[in-house]
């Protein structure tokens, strides 16, 4: 990569990289006596650029653009199926975006700025199902369901794109803050080529954090902190009643994926008290967690029952206190 200060005002970062991604399976004869053949794919011009415009001392704006490759999670390319002679994903090929930012960032006080971003990002060459379904990698990892892939191509294509504003004080002083909130689109097309809402497309997403240090003596420090989350309701597909009997676990309504929401929205809110204990060659920390400490009931899913309407809501992590005692040590 490349940088180039054109001027006081403008500076501008350029760059390529390339991604090679290779599986060589083992063993080499596989059980229908034939041999495996290794998979390898290579993203040779992965352009990068960015530019910082300084319009005075405190307001600046940004651009940035670039074209990004992924693989997959290993398990992906590796599941196989009982009674199948190998792994039928090892030709997968990798993911490829290209992500567009434009921001500006206004440092109104010393050590505090606020910063807005918008963004879109292109999504294509995602692994989908080879028959026709809505099923896409791009629409996994929000929950804990189990996933066994059928054969997967590299046909899949997908759309992020939103506005970010965050409010932001450094570290000075012994206290901080930091207020970030996104409105967003998620969206996905499966191989039945209809564009959908994705498992991540919550519409929203809030955070706000801050934290205190008061000094105890000379050498103690006393922290008092906390966190609160807020984020859209979460998406759900209908259930298919007949398969979810026979399989007795919660199947979706294929051609319903992602159609209905949950009526509540995500909320949380966590503290976090510390007290550190200054040595010389050694500090102590004791240090009280208490997540969602308002022991907010906030829906992951649904799951399977084996009775009419066959399923129950499942929620997200309760009230957690947690507790630690931590000494590190300096030479």
């Amino acid at each position: 990569q490349v940088k180039t200060r054109w001027s006081k005002q403008l500076t501008t970062v350029a760059g390529i990289q390339s991604q090679y991604f290779g599986i060589n399976y083992t063993p080499e004869i596989n059980l229908s006596g034939t041999k495996n053949e290794s998979h390898s794919d290579i993203a040779w011009f992965l352009p990068r650029f960015s530019a910082e415009y300084r319009l005075n001392s405190k307001n600046t704006l940004n651009f940035g653009w670039g074209l990004h490759a992924q693989n997959q999670s290993e398990y992906i390319y590796f599941y196989n199926k009982p009674g199948e002679p190998q792994p039928h994903n090892l030709d997968m090929g990798l993911t490829k975006s290209a992500h567009y930012i434009l921001g500006w960032n206004f440092n109104f006080l010393p050590g505090s700025r606020i910063k807005m971003e918008t963004y879109y990002q292109n999504l294509w060459d995602i692994p989908v199902e080879v028959q026709s379904s809505s099923f896409s990698l791009a629409n996994t990892g929000s929950g804990f369901s189990r996933f066994f892939p059928n054969k997967l191509i590299n046909n899949g294509i997908g759309r992020n794109y939103g506005v970010e504003l965050t409010v932001e004080h450094f570290f000075s002083k012994g206290f901080y803050y930091l207020f970030s909130g996104s409105l967003f689109k998620a969206e996905y097309q499966g191989s039945d080529g209809i564009w959908r809402n994705s498992d991540f497309n919550t519409d929203y997403a809030i955070n706000a954090l801050f934290a205190k240090e008061f000094k105890i003596r000379k050498k103690n420090v006393l922290n008092i902190g906390g966190k609160a989350t807020f984020a859209g309701a979460r998406r759900f597909s209908p259930i298919d009643s007949l398969k979810s009997v026979n399989a007795r676990e919660y199947i979706e309504l294929d051609a319903a994926k992602n159609t209905e929401r949950f009526d509540k929205h995500y909320m949380r809110f966590d503290i976090r008290i510390a007290y550190r204990i200054n040595a010389k060659k050694s500090s102590h920390e004791i240090a009280f967690d208490l997540v969602n400490f308002t022991n907010n009931k906030n829906i992951l899913n649904y799951t399977f029952i084996n009775e009419p309407p066959y399923r129950r809501i499942a929620y997200q992590l309760g009230f957690l206190p947690l507790f630690y005692y931590r000494v590190d040590f300096s030479l």
